[in-house]
């Protein structure tokens, strides 16, 4: 398929907001207390919270869906501009009607990557190294595109696109990783590492796992299976047992047998 750079309506689904929910808001906000308030004081309202950015929010509340009263939704507006509502656990709904939550609360559970330091614009240049199993690894290229090959079972998603080389890789993209990629408080370098490094046979992807303390690493057993003649591993638990045997895929048989940047435990 194709990989292209990413277009205006990636951004548009993340930011933008249902008109209907629009509506809702907008009516809540002209209330005549808020317009008698407006008039006496003659003054911008004072944020609710500003970010590490210097970027003020204001208007954040909580209202009800119009087409599913049993829905309610957060959202606020950062420089004035309106934020996409999410969709509300009913505990924190119940804990802000009670006051025991507040908006910076509200915003850091529902919008985080919008409170995070943003990193350089040029961290956003390419191309960039990072650091590889035999020396540095360039990246030439990263972008998001949406899936257009309707017989791909990730068909409609967003991805990841990353070249080094003639090396070319994508991945289905995190809610996560796209706002924060978005809202450039994630560097292109992070997303290749946390999205290809096992593809990448980078030590930084292996590092992420431990076992736990209480289990002794010499039961861990990495072996062919005879039956199908594939590298499986399984763990020798003691008292508990023995765990069943998982499949090693290619990129971690080779980043445990030819890179070392893995290990078995």
């Amino acid at each position: 398929a194709k990989q292209e750079e990413p277009t205006q309506t990636v951004k548009t689904t993340v930011e933008e907001k249902p008109a209907k929910e629009k509506k809702a808001e907008a009516k809540s906000e002209q209330s005549p207390e808020q317009k008698t308030e407006a008039k006496q004081e003659h003054k911008p309202r004072e944020p609710q919270m500003v970010t590490a950015n210097g970027e003020k929010v204001s208007h954040g509340h909580a209202f009800q869906s119009t087409t599913n009263p049993d829905d309610w939704y957060f959202t606020a507006k950062i420089n004035g501009v309106q934020l996409k509502p999410q969709k509300m656990d009913a505990a924190d709904l119940a804990a802000y009607q009670k006051k025991e939550m507040t908006v910076p609360q509200l915003m850091e559970r529902y919008y985080p990557t919008k409170l995070m330091p943003k990193v350089s614009e040029e961290a956003f240049r390419m191309p960039k190294e990072l650091a590889g199993p035999d020396g540095a690894i360039t990246i030439d290229k990263f972008n998001v595109y949406k899936e257009k090959d309707e017989q791909r079972p990730d068909f409609g998603k967003y991805k990841f696109y990353a070249q080094m080389g003639d090396t070319k890789m994508s991945a289905v993209a995190s809610k996560e990783d796209l706002n924060a990629y978005f809202d450039r408080v994630v560097s292109p370098t992070q997303l290749v590492e946390k999205n290809f490094g096992e593809r990448l046979h980078l030590k930084s992807a292996y590092e992420k796992y431990q076992l736990p303390e209480e289990v002794d690493p010499k039961g861990v057993r990495v072996a062919k299976d005879h039956a199908d003649n594939k590298w499986k591993v399984s763990m020798d638990l003691g008292e508990k047992g023995k765990t069943s045997k998982h499949e090693i895929s290619f990129d971690d048989g080779y980043s445990l047998f030819r890179a070392k940047t893995a290990t078995r435990e």
